[in-house]
């Protein structure tokens, strides 16, 4: 023992080389070994056609994702970085596309924004984005696109009725009995007529054509006369109806139109033809007058359209 300790290194080199012939041994076991291990590697690899089919599951995989990348989705339309748009209204801060809210009525908030129009403008609704001659305010009660200058309501809609030019001439078919009808000239002079089919009617162009009972039930569950009385104008040949007790104008009125689209004006006879400027073809007949609005109808289509007063 007093000869290790006082040869230390000595042994500490004597444990190193015996360690280290061990390991060249292991080696040398090793490198006999190998041509055995390799024996598998220089076999023939059989021949053969088929070639097993790749796993391309993945790849699939990869170009679905870059074919459909994610999207953002939001229960609004704006930005992924931008709040919804909120508005102070009577002091409360309000969703103005919630719950069919209107700044502008009648148009709902949420068309004019699905219109890409300014909800913030006290004017939008006279403003004409595509320059069509017909307002927003047009469009939408057209269900048109404001945008779209291909897209608008129909010319009718810019008629307005200026005036009721009224020709001094009123009928009254007040009562009748049998084959005799009475009718009140109620801008002449005279005394109430009773007249027979056929027979002219006094102080007038107009004769009785002819006659047919009409009776409806009304809400009450009443009846109602309204049977129907025609004259004929024996200048024109045009027919008038008169209606028992209702007082009706002469055929020969007017009405004075305004056509808002380039505001012009324009008179039209009772149960004449007319067309408006820009369809020339499109033909449309004044069929009652008051005057609070005028009925005409599309001789196309057969749709009756109420013409509103001009506001003052």
């Amino acid at each position: 023992m007093d000869w290790i300790k006082k040869n230390y290194d000595r042994c500490a080199l004597i444990v190193f080389a015996l360690v280290l012939v061990a390991s060249l041994g292991m080696v040398f076991v090793k490198i006999g070994a190998l041509p055995e291990a390799l024996s598998d590697v220089k076999k023939d690899v059989p021949k053969g056609t088929k070639v097993t089919e790749a796993d391309t599951g993945f790849v699939d995989q990869i170009k679905e994702a870059i074919s459909n990348p994610p999207v953002w989705k939001v229960n609004h339309p704006g930005s992924l970085f931008v709040s919804h748009r909120y508005l102070v209204i009577n002091g409360k801060l309000q969703d103005p596309l919630e719950g069919g809210a209107m700044l502008h009525a009648p148009v709902p908030n949420q068309w004019l924004t699905d219109n890409n129009l300014d909800l913030l403008n006290p004017d939008v609704l006279n403003e004409d984005p595509d320059g069509d001659g017909f307002t927003v305010l047009d469009e939408f009660l057209g269900d048109s696109d404001p945008n779209d200058k291909a897209s608008r309501p129909s010319y009718s809609t810019k008629l307005r009725l200026k005036r009721y030019v009224r020709k001094p001439f009123r009928l009254k078919f007040a009562a009748y009995d049998g084959d005799s009808f009475q009718i009140n000239t109620l801008d002449i002079r005279q005394p109430s007529q009773f007249l027979k089919l056929g027979a002219d009617v006094e102080g007038t162009k107009f004769k009785v054509l002819k006659f047919e009972k009409k009776v409806v039930v009304d809400e009450n569950e009443m009846e109602k006369d309204i049977s129907e009385l025609t004259v004929q104008n024996k200048e024109t040949g045009e027919d008038v109806v008169l209606i028992y007790n209702k007082v009706v104008d002469s055929p020969d009125s007017y009405a004075l139109f305004n056509f808002l689209w380039d505001n012009s004006e324009f008179y039209v006879k009772k149960d004449q033809t007319f067309a408006l400027k820009p369809e020339p073809k499109n033909l449309y007949k004044l069929i009652d007058i008051t005057d609070e609005q005028a009925v005409i109808t599309n001789l196309e289509s057969g749709n009756r359209i109420v013409v509103p007063a001009l506001k003052k």
